[in-house]
């Protein structure tokens, strides 16, 4: 046990004499029995811990939006001509038949006259590409319709059709 400094000896003697205070507290409101009355004892059984409710209380609004109807109330989504993102997508990835980055897909989506809706089109379609149905992931970054069998892998030559002799047609 180490031996206490003045410092720890004077901390001690400060709690002592609040001990002594309270307990003479205690006899004052409690007497010399020091036992509580019947009424306010309360076993440890009762004794249940309350969970808060989380979040707001009810009938608690926010003050600021408070009355304020929403931007896009009664307002219906502008429908695109490609019709909906997954169908699109899939349609792009099976036009190329190969894997695809979300930036080519991204390219062949506004070829098809895709409308985005939203403010950053490229994170939106990064973020919602991987739920999409029809499409798998075939590597980091890489994407392909799931019709297709096998994913061509690396740089794919384009196909060039053969020269046509003038005495051929």
């Amino acid at each position: 046990m180490p031996i206490p400094n003045a410092l720890t000896l004077r901390k001690a003697t400060k709690i002592a004499a609040k001990i002594e205070r309270l307990t003479g507290k205690l006899h004052a409101l409690v007497g010399d029995t020091l036992e509580l009355p019947v009424d306010t004892y309360v076993s440890p059984v009762e004794i249940v811990k309350v969970r808060r409710p989380r979040g707001r209380p009810p009938g608690s609004v926010n003050k600021t939006r408070a009355g304020a109807p929403s931007k896009i109330a009664g307002i219906p989504r502008p429908a695109s001509p490609s019709g909906p993102l997954a169908p699109a997508v899939v349609k792009v990835l099976q036009r190329y038949g190969r894997a695809l980055k979300v930036q080519e897909i991204l390219i062949g989506l506004e070829h098809d006259g895709y409308i985005w809706t939203a403010k950053n089109p490229r994170q939106t379609l990064y973020v919602r590409i991987g739920k999409l149905a029809g499409v798998k992931k075939v590597a980091e970054g890489l994407y392909i319709a799931e019709s297709l069998e096998t994913p061509p892998v690396g740089i794919l030559p384009e196909i060039v059709a053969p020269p046509v002799s003038e005495g051929q047609w």
